[in-house]
């Protein structure tokens, strides 16, 4: 008898341990997998917080530039031109400020808002810009990154157009390339090559 009693308290011994052990390791798991849902929500909270900032110091760098100009045209007395640079500033802004930095648009609605901000430079540079578009119409509704054109298209003024003494051709492109899209900003400003800065670590002060 007594050893049917210890044999029945070793094995409940180790069916406690056993439970136990258990009920620890799926808490421990629980506070695994919280402690996980909490970092991936705080590491989305950096990156969109990270997204806006990259948004949001894209149109003031642009700004900056574009009031340097307004100031240069309103010098040489330029009032039509500074006008319709104003215009075409304003309209950029209403469109650029209205969506939200975080949310996808269409192709249609970049390549617009891009067409918007080459207005605006094309008052600067009224013979030395020429801006040409082939983009498939039925990449249009695919959906892209707010603004992914702009830090582009911005390289390819201030690196070409703005550093070239002839006339510039600027394309941009959007084509199928199986179940791709391939979108490519492109200039023939070969003559500014040579002035290109080179880029090493800690040098240019952009925001790439």
């Amino acid at each position: 008898v007594w050893q049917d009693i210890l044999d029945s308290a070793i094995t409940l011994y180790y069916f406690l341990i056993a439970w136990a052990s258990m009920f620890l390791a799926l808490g421990y798991a629980g506070e695994v997998a919280e402690a996980e849902r909490v970092t991936a929500r705080f590491a989305r909270a950096a990156h969109d917080a990270e997204l806006r900032s990259l948004r949001y110091q894209v149109n003031p760098h642009f700004l900056f530039n574009t009031l340097n100009s307004l100031s240069s045209l309103v010098i040489k007395g330029q009032p039509e031109r500074a006008e319709e640079m104003i215009q075409n500033l304003s309209t950029f802004y209403r469109t650029s400020l209205a969506s939200d930095p975080l949310a996808d648009v269409s192709l249609a609605q970049e390549v617009e808002l891009q067409k918007q901000y080459l207005a605006i430079e094309a008052v600067r540079f009224p013979e030395r810009l020429k801006v040409i578009y082939n983009i498939d119409p039925v990449l249009e509704d695919v959906p892209v990154p707010a603004l992914i054109l702009q830090p582009l298209v911005e390289n390819a003024i201030k690196h070409g157009v703005a550093q070239s003494t002839k006339k510039v051709v600027l394309a941009i492109t959007a084509e199928r390339m199986d179940d791709r899209m391939l979108i490519s900003v492109s200039d023939d400003a070969v003559d500014s090559a040579p002035n290109f800065p080179s880029v090493s670590e800690g040098s240019g002060g952009g925001i790439g």
